[in-house]
């Protein structure tokens, strides 16, 4: 009795398991098809023209800016590149752009585009600067990245050489080289 009641333990626990990450996997995919729906949606008024579409504008470089940060550092870290306090300045990058995003999707929602207009400088700036600063750790990472252009001339160098040195008869190095003498045997 005691094995068939551990064994109905057992398959309780392991059948809510298994229902808690059925319910966060369609969590996250709920997530994932509102986030691509508000960016499909963001790209259709992005193309319009007024201030709604300026906002959608504003909206959409500060989104991909973020992303690219986001995809930088990711790369710079792959690669195994110095990324100093890089993912700490991204995650404060992003906390403030959900506030500007917050704040221009309190602007979207107005219906009189005057009011917009007039209340479009403070975030316009903010968004701006988000991006710019995103801009600036991508450039960094770019360059913490990048190889040293003089190691990368003396490896070339050396790659020269050892080819030269691989290639057969028609190069002045084996000229040089005296002929080995055939190995007898004792």
């Amino acid at each position: 009795m005691a094995i068939f009641l551990t064994i109905v333990a057992i398959l309780a626990v392991s059948s809510l398991c298994v229902l808690l990450l059925i319910r966060r996997a369609v969590r996250a995919a709920r997530r994932k098809v509102a986030r691509l729906s508000d960016r499909a949606r963001l790209t259709a008024r992005a193309h319009g023209i007024g201030p709604t579409a300026e906002v959608a504008r504003l909206r959409r470089e500060m989104d991909r800016s973020l992303d690219g940060a986001r995809r930088a550092l990711a790369a710079a870290r792959a690669v195994h590149a110095p990324v100093g306090d890089v993912p700490s300045l991204v995650a404060r990058l992003e906390l403030a752009g959900r506030a500007v995003d917050g704040e221009l999707r309190v602007l979207e929602a107005q219906s009189d585009t005057s009011r917009i207009v007039t209340q479009l400088a403070g975030p316009r700036s903010r968004a701006e600067a988000i991006s710019s600063s995103a801009a600036q750790l991508v450039d960094g990472l770019l360059h913490a990245t990048a190889y040293n252009a003089d190691e990368l001339s003396l490896l070339q160098t050396a790659c020269d050489i050892e080819a030269n040195a691989l290639r057969p008869g028609d190069t002045p190095l084996h000229e040089a080289r005296p002929e080995k003498a055939p190995r007898t045997e004792r």
